[in-house]
């Protein structure tokens, strides 16, 4: 035999002993036949990378169990513990069904469906009440659309090779950057993916642990709850979709009232901004003046077919390249940018800029890809200078020497049981008596219940009992706290719980 053939025989030999073991492995409730897809099976054993340790661990730690027999090779196949994490609950035998909890996962066997498809994962990110978000406009990275939705290259190969649709589901939202964990998540039908700011490494969102009981959470994953409320308000995030996610960078704050009253998003790259009297209507806000970036004198049309001349007044302008006008027009063009304030100059060698009124752009020579023409990062320096200097009531919980502490005496509640709200007002640090703050309850349908406390004691706290919330499993009730000033100013705080019934 040909020694190359005999070395790939090897190779294969085990692969095939592996395959036809699980074509023809047959347990008490019928796992897998010859009738199955098994190339599917065959393929999730050997694509994902760093199965290296797929084995069952003989110790359990508290709050986890072994996964059930019925569920061996489906859970290995899918990874294992590396992947999924570990069993969170044991199997559990619903109306037509045979269900484990995972962390990251609920392994479902249904033995009314065909046989390639009895084995599968619940579709629990739909459960999670995870806000469709709106198609993306522009394919701005690696990646594709699927259902609607952009699936970027850091999430689209551990998709592809935990088997796609057929057992991460369809996505559900667009990427979110959550600025509160410092990762980025999307959110798909049966698993969430997440990467943790600076790292290539994916995870999966703690499905399995949120959706099950209270008893199958372990502290370190209570931390971890997939996040229920979007990430940024409709008009904004619809605003970022519109411009591109990769144009507009990472948001850095999230909404506030900045000191011009309106509302505002910093991103990494340039500042959304809307009138509280419009909220749909969004914008991009000037801001290249404010952190230093000086505007130079206007000047005249160059005669150079690489060059657009932009007017500005009485024929005088800016000249732009015709490189920066065509990756502006990807991204919403002028409007987006704004006007030109300078010409391109080179604060360092390799490196070249020009400013609009919006945002610079920065050619570097040094770089690759499409990191040689991009926005530069203004935000950071926007917010270092304005953002910290506002008073976001709601944020900050202060306003001049007042400040108000809330905390709720359960952090999960049932939906027949009593919720209670403890309040703490001081004032340069003493306590407040005979306030009164009112209680602001938003219930998950988007009512209100409105209820006043009774006068701070001596101590400047009081509280006040919620009478029970019948609400769905998981919902999160959220809540403010507020006094208000006899200039009808007003002092905010705002906090939420979740409703949970255990089983």
């Amino acid at each position: 035999m040909d020694p190359k053939c005999f070395k790939r025989s090897i190779i294969l030999f085990p692969i095939l002993i592996l395959s036809a073991v699980m074509a023809g492995c047959s347990r008490e409730a019928g796992t897998f036949s010859r009738n199955q897809d098994t190339n599917n099976w065959s393929r999730l054993l050997f694509s994902w990378k760093g199965k290296d340790k797929i084995e069952q661990k003989g110790n359990y730690a508290p709050g986890t169990y072994p996964v059930d027999p019925l569920f061996t090779d489906f859970y290995l196949a899918m990874g294992g513990e590396d992947t999924l994490g570990p069993a969170i609950s044991p199997a559990r035998y619903f109306d037509s069904y045979t269900g484990q909890y995972t962390e990251s996962s609920l392994m479902v066997y249904d033995p009314t469906q065909s046989m390639s498809t009895r084995f599968k994962l619940a579709p629990l990110g739909v459960d999670l009440g995870v806000k469709e978000g709106n198609q993306i406009g522009r394919v701005n990275a690696a990646g594709r659309i699927i259902n609607g939705y952009f699936v970027g290259a850091e999430f689209l190969e551990v998709y592809e090779d935990l088997g796609g649709a057929r057992f991460v589901g369809r996505p559900i939202s667009e990427a979110i950057y959550n600025s509160d964990k410092q990762r980025l998540e999307q959110y798909f039908e049966n698993l969430g993916f997440y990467q943790l700011s600076g790292q290539t490494k994916i995870h999966l969102l703690p499905y399995g642990a949120y959706s099950c009981n209270r008893n199958c959470r372990q502290p370190e994953t209570i931390a971890a709850i997939p996040s229920r409320q979007p990430i940024l308000p409709d008009s904004f995030l619809r605003k970022t979709l519109e411009i591109g996610l990769p144009f507009v960078g990472k948001p850095l704050t999230g909404l506030h009232i900045a000191a011009d009253g309106k509302q505002e998003v910093v991103f990494e790259n340039l500042v959304l901004v809307a009138d509280p009297e419009s909220p749909e209507l969004v914008d991009v806000r000037s801001i290249t003046e404010s952190v230093g970036k000086q505007s130079q004198n206007l000047t005249i049309p160059q005669t150079s077919a690489l060059n657009v001349f932009v007017e500005i007044e009485n024929g005088l302008g800016f000249n732009v390249p015709v490189y920066f006008v065509e990756y502006l027009e990807s991204f919403g063009g002028m409007g987006i940018a704004g006007q030109p304030i300078s010409e391109v100059f080179s604060p360092e060698p390799g490196l070249y800029v020009q400013c609009f009124t919006n945002l610079c752009l920065q050619f570097n020579l040094n770089a690759e890809g499409d990191q040689r023409l991009r926005p530069l990062p203004l935000g950071a320096e926007y917010k270092r200078r304005e953002y910290e200097l506002a008073r976001d009531f709601y944020a900050s919980q202060e306003l001049g020497s007042i400040e108000i502490k809330v905390w709720e005496a359960k952090t999960f509640v049932a939906s027949s049981d009593y919720q209670e709200i403890h309040v703490a007002i001081f004032e340069e640090g003493k306590p407040l008596q005979n306030f009164e703050p009112l209680l602001i309850a938003t219930m998950p349908d988007g009512s209100q219940r409105k209820a006043y406390l009774q006068p701070s004691d001596e101590y400047g706290r009081s509280s006040i009992k919620l009478a029970p919330i019948d609400a769905p499993n998981g919902s999160l009730i959220a809540y403010r706290v507020c006094l208000f000033g006899i200039d009808e100013s007003q002092i905010c705080v705002g906090d939420n719980y979740l409703i949970w019934d255990a089983e």
